[in-house]
């Protein structure tokens, strides 16, 4: 599979070129607002789903032909990342290819009861783990877990890397209307922040077309409601994406743009921008890919994204 795509637009990351390690949808939950679909492969076992060297000829290969335009290199994929069993190999070799690049690791949090996991995540420049629950029926019902797991024990692993690791700490916490976003879920979250003592705390939500019909984020200002609820020094909401990579070719800005909603739907700004095209410019490769079946709209909010088309979202 191919394992490098992007840069894609990120709202905490900017410009991120993406690494992905494992196939779309392994993961270890089965969220019901992963942007990604649902979850066909819940898995706990971790594998090496591509060679490490591979992965490092895909980015050199990336980087030769546009060598600017990135603000990050993030492990990122449309499953968990530290499924990938070499991932501490592969961590260490990408660093010593890249060192100006900061290098992220995103994760569900789910294995860092696992020593190994959490001895492979601390060649990473930033780890952002999430947390979306403290209660174990609000875990179940948000984050749609493997059976074998066990929130006690996925908190305990939080909590032992917040102790041994030395880059940057950042939290995620995704709030899901009606699910975890009452007064004890996020008075409960607080107080694991402030064992935990990370570095940063993003509050997210739901904005991009959700795996589970129905499921709907919070407004602005329930959003600014329950930041109260966190460190207000270290807590941000998470914004909307600005950023440019300049490309400019109508070929490959499509074959970008299908890369990019692969992995998640985007709104026609936020793939303007990653591109470093105006949206008018982009209309047309848009209206074109949009004909031929390539691409869907989706509506959240009002709002309108693209994503690849139902059948193609879990291949």
């Amino acid at each position: 599979m191919k394992t490098v795509f992007g840069p894609v637009p990120s709202r905490r990351l900017g410009r991120s070129l993406g690494i992905d390690l494992v196939p779309p949808k392994t993961c270890t939950f089965d969220c019901v607002y992963c942007e990604s679909g649902r979850t066909d492969h819940l898995s706990l076992e971790r594998r090496t789903f591509v060679d490490p060297d591979v992965v490092v000829r895909e980015l050199e290969d990336h980087f030769s032909r546009y060598p600017e335009g990135v603000d990050a290199l993030t492990l990122s994929s449309a499953g968990e990342p530290t499924l990938y069993e070499p991932l501490g190999e592969l961590l260490r070799s990408v660093k010593k290819r890249f060192p100006s690049r900061p290098l992220v690791a995103l994760t569900n949090g789910s294995l860092l009861w696992d020593a190994r996991v959490r001895r492979d995540l601390l060649a990473a420049d930033r780890v952002v783990p999430s947390l979306d629950a403290v209660e174990e029926a609000v875990f179940k019902a948000v984050n749609r877990p493997h059976p074998l797991l066990k929130l006690s024990e996925i908190l305990e692993g939080l909590e032992a890397f917040g102790r041994e690791y030395g880059g940057e700490l950042f939290l995620e916490v995704l709030l899901v209307a009606g699910y975890n976003d009452h007064p004890r879920e996020c008075r409960g979250i607080r107080r694991m922040v402030d064992r935990l003592n990370p570095d940063a705390v993003e509050l997210n939500t739901v904005v991009r077309p959700p795996a589970r019909p129905g499921v709907r984020g919070l407004t602005w200002e329930r959003m600014e409601e329950a930041r109260a609820y966190f460190p207000a020094e270290k807590t941000t909401i998470v914004g909307a994406f600005q950023g440019s990579c300049a490309i400019r070719h109508d070929e490959e800005a499509a074959r970008r743009v299908l890369e990019m909603v692969l992995r998640r739907p985007c709104t026609a700004d936020e793939m303007a921008a990653s591109l470093g095209v105006s949206p008018d410019e982009l209309h047309e490769t848009l209206k074109r890919q949009e004909a031929e079946n390539r691409l869907e709209r989706l509506v959240v909010d009002g709002r309108v994204y693209y994503g690849a088309p139902s059948s193609r979202r879990s291949q």
